[in-house]
C-alpha cells in the first residue's frame, strides 16, 4: 500500500518559527515547577555569570540553564560529576529549536560514582608518576607508520584519515580496530597497545582515539589497565579522545593531548605542512639561485663574446683612425685659439705701447694741463661770486642793524642836555632837558609835571 501524502496547501503550511512557536506553546505549560535529579556534565560558566551544563544520567541528557539572578543562590560549588537535584522550569529556545531546563533551585544530592572513582584513578597514576612531564616521548616529526588505534566504524577515523588525506599526508597508517565502548573495550584496547609494543620497530607513533560522548561512553579510556599499558608502550603515543571539555586519563599518560581527532590529524601532519612549505621554499629558493647563476654566465658569455667582436684587428684600426681624427680637430682648434690669444695679446700690448710714446703722453699732459686751468678758472669763479654773495648779505645786515636803519623806520632816540641817550625812564626823570632825534633833525620836548 503506497503511502497518502495530502495536496499541499499555501494556507496550511507554515513557517520554521511558527511551528517552533506552537511547540512552545504547547510544551512550556505542562512542564512547570519540576524537579529533576541527575549527574552534572560539560558544566561552563558566563562571564555574565550565568552557567550551562548537561544534567544526565545513564541513558539521557537534559540540557540545562543556570541564570545569574538565581545561580548566585546557589550554596554549593557546581562543578563536573556532581549529582543534584533540580527545581525549575522547561523552556524552548526557538532560535536553536532546543528544549533545556531553567534552573532556579539547585540542591546537591552527591557526586557521581564514576566521577569519584576517575578522581582516585588519577590520583593514584599521579603520585607514581605516570602523569610526569619527564617521562613524555617527542612525536616525530612525519611519522612513516602510524598505527590508528579506534573504532573502524567511528567518525573520529573516518575524521582522522580523512584531514592526512586532504593535507596529503603520505605515511602509512595501519588500523587496529577495537571497541570504544562496553564491557570488551578495554581489553581489545589493550591488546592492541600491547600488540605495538611488541612491534615497536614496524611503528613510530601510536594514535588513540574516539569521538565525544558521557564519562559512561568514554570511561574505557579511564580504565587504569589501558593507562598503564600505554605509559608503558615505547611507541611515542597521542591520545585524542572526545572532544575538548573531555579529559580521560590516556589523555594524561600520552605523549601528547589532542583535544579532538581532527585535533590530532592537524597536529600530525602541521610538521609535515611546516616542512612541506620550507621544501617548496628552498627549492624554488635553489631553483631562484641557479637561474641567477645561469643569468650572469650567459651575461658574461655575451659580454666576452661582445668584447671579442670589439677587438678585432679591422675594429682596432678603425678605433686609432676615428682617434686620429679627433686629435687632428683638437689640435686645430688649440693652435686656431692660441693664434687667436697671441693676437689679442699682441693688440693689447701694441695700445700699451701707443699709451707710452712721447706724442701720445705729450697730448695727454697738454689735455690735462688745459682741463686743470678750466677747474682753476671755474673755481676762481665760483669762490668769488660766493664771496660778493656773502660780503652783500653782510652789508645788508649791516645796514638794518644800524641807527640810522631803525631811525629811518620810524624809531626816536631820546637824549638829555649832554646828547646822552636816555635808556630808562629814570635817567629821562632825572634830565633837565630832553630833545627828541629823528632821521632829519631833532626837537626839544617839554616834561609835565609831575602829581603830588
Amino acid at each position: 500500500m503506497e503511502d497518502y501524502f495530502p495536496d499541499v496547501e499555501s494556507e496550511s503550511v507554515q513557517t520554521v518559527s511558527q511551528l517552533t512557536r506552537q511547540i512552545k506553546k504547547t510544551l512550556e505549560p505542562n512542564f512547570r515547577q519540576i524537579w529533576v535529579k541527575g549527574e552534572i556534565s560539560n558544566l561552563r560558566f558566563q562571564q555574565s555569570g550565568h552557567c550551562y551544563f548537561s544534567l544526565k544520567d545513564k541513558d539521557s541528557q537534559l540540557p540545562c540553564v543556570f541564570f545569574n539572578r538565581f545561580a548566585s543562590a546557589c550554596n554549593f560549588e557546581l562543578e563536573d560529576g556532581v549529582e543534584v537535584i533540580l527545581f525549575g522550569e522547561i523552556t524552548l529556545y526557538e532560535p536553536y529549536g532546543r528544549y533545556q531546563l531553567s534552573v532556579k533551585v539547585a540542591q546537591e544530592a552527591g557526586k557521581g560514582n564514576l566521577h569519584v572513582l576517575y578522581e582516585q584513578l588519577k590520583k593514584k597514576l599521579n603520585t607514581e608518576g605516570l602523569f610526569d612531564p619527564e617521562q613524555k616521548k617527542s612525536i616525530p616529526q612525519i611519522p612513516q607508520n602510524i598505527a590508528l588505534i579506534t573504532s573502524p566504524t567511528g567518525a573520529a577515523a573516518q575524521d582522522f584519515i580523512r584531514i592526512l588525506k586532504r593535507r596529503n599526508f603520505a605515511s602509512n597508517i595501519h588500523l587496529l580496530p577495537v571497541k570504544v565502548q562496553g564491557k570488551q573495550a578495554k581489553d581489545e584496547i589493550v591488546e592492541a597497545i600491547e600488540y605495538i609494543s611488541e612491534n615497536q620497530e614496524r611503528y613510530d607513533l601510536v594514535v588513540l582515539t574516539r569521538g565525544g560522548g558521557s564519562i559512561e561512553d568514554l570511561w574505557s579510556f579511564n580504565e587504569e589497565s589501558v593507562a598503564r599499558a600505554l605509559f608503558n608502550c615505547p611507541v611515542p603515543s597521542i591520545s585524542a579522545i572526545g572532544h575538548q571539555i573531555d579529559t580521560v586519563l590516556t589523555d594524561l599518560v600520552a605523549d601528547y593531548r589532542a583535544e579532538t581527532p581532527s585535533g590530532a590529524a592537524e597536529f600530525i601532519s602541521s610538521n609535515y605542512l611546516s616542512i612541506k612549505e620550507s621544501f617548496i621554499k628552498n627549492q624554488k629558493r635553489l631553483s631562484d639561485t641557479i637561474q641567477e647563476i645561469l643569468n650572469a654566465e650567459k651575461f658574461t658569455v655575451q659580454a666576452s663574446n661582445q668584447k671579442l667582436i670589439l677587438h678585432t684587428p679591422q675594429n682596432y684600426i678603425d678605433k686609432m683612425m676615428i682617434q686620429m681624427d679627433v686629435l687632428e680637430k683638437e689640435l686645430s682648434q688649440n693652435l686656431a685659439e692660441s693664434i687667436k690669444v697671441k693676437t689679442a695679446q699682441f693688440f693689447a700690448l701694441n695700445a700699451q705701447l701707443s699709451k707710452l710714446h712721447p706724442k701720445q703722453l705729450l697730448k695727454s699732459y697738454q689735455f690735462e694741463s688745459k682741463l686743470r686751468k678750466q677747474q682753476i678758472e671755474q673755481y676762481s669763479k665760483n669762490s668769488l661770486h660766493t664771496k660778493r654773495q656773502n660780503l652783500e648779505y653782510n652789508d645788508h645786515r649791516l645796514q638794518n642793524s644800524s641807527i640810522q636803519s631803525s631811525l629811518k623806520r620810524g624809531y626816536v632816540i631820546l637824549k638829555n642836555n649832554s646828547n646822552q641817550i636816555l635808556s630808562n625812564l629814570k635817567m629821562a626823570q632825572d634830565s633837565g632837558e630832553i630833545k627828541a632825534c629823528f632821521i632829519d633833525g631833532e626837537i626839544a620836548l617839554k616834561k609835565k609835571n609831575e602829581k603830588k
